[in-house]
């Protein structure tokens, strides 16, 4: 097997690849990305909590999403089978890691962040959402699913100021979801 073009080390290159840019993207927008982020033990802890409404959403799906759940499920599945089906310990803990870090820094860092000192903050999260959604538009439905998740996390980001509390949700919520796959190969 070529490692140069195995899915799992494409897939982490590709996540690790977001956080320089949406720095680079803050740099060129004015945005001060550092000020955004910060540890704070209370938002952590929130970061944590923030994940049972996205378990719940998911739950929702997969209980009432029918046919077109099920088709998603096992793509889902495939792909995950395929990404970590011989991967090393810890790989799904670095993807995630660097999912929920580069993604949000990006999203919700960058564009929500800018969008929000250009439009309404309501319109900064709905388009945040929306990108969001169409960066994992596998299906109709996951594009829908996404977009939630999208505007649940700018929704979170918007209350809380704090991007180290949608990083913490979106890496536990996805190592929390791949794990639960995995389980259901």
């Amino acid at each position: 097997m070529n490692l140069r073009s195995h899915p799992l080390l494409i897939g982490l290159m590709f996540q690790a690849a977001l956080i320089p840019l949406a720095f680079f993207l803050a740099a060129i927008a004015g945005i001060p990305l550092g000020e955004h982020l910060h540890w704070d033990p209370d938002h952590a802890l929130i970061g944590v909590i923030a994940v049972l409404p996205m378990l719940a959403m998911l739950g929702l799906v997969a209980h009432f999403g029918g046919s077109a759940y099920d088709t998603l499920s096992g793509q889902v599945r495939d792909f995950i089978a395929r990404l970590f089906g011989n991967a090393w310990p810890g790989a799904i803990l670095l993807i995630s890691l660097l999912a929920g870090l580069g993604e949000e820094l990006l999203v919700r860092g960058v564009l929500q962040t800018w969008l929000d000192t250009h439009l309404p903050a309501f319109l900064a999260i709905l388009i945040a959402g929306v990108v969001f959604g169409l960066a994992h538009a596998i299906t109709r439905l996951y594009f829908v699913f996404a977009t939630a998740i999208g505007l649940y996390l700018g929704l979170v980001y918007y209350l809380t100021g704090n991007l180290l509390v949608v990083i913490i949700t979106h890496a536990l919520y996805d190592w929390i979801v791949i794990h639960w796959y995995r389980r259901k190969l």
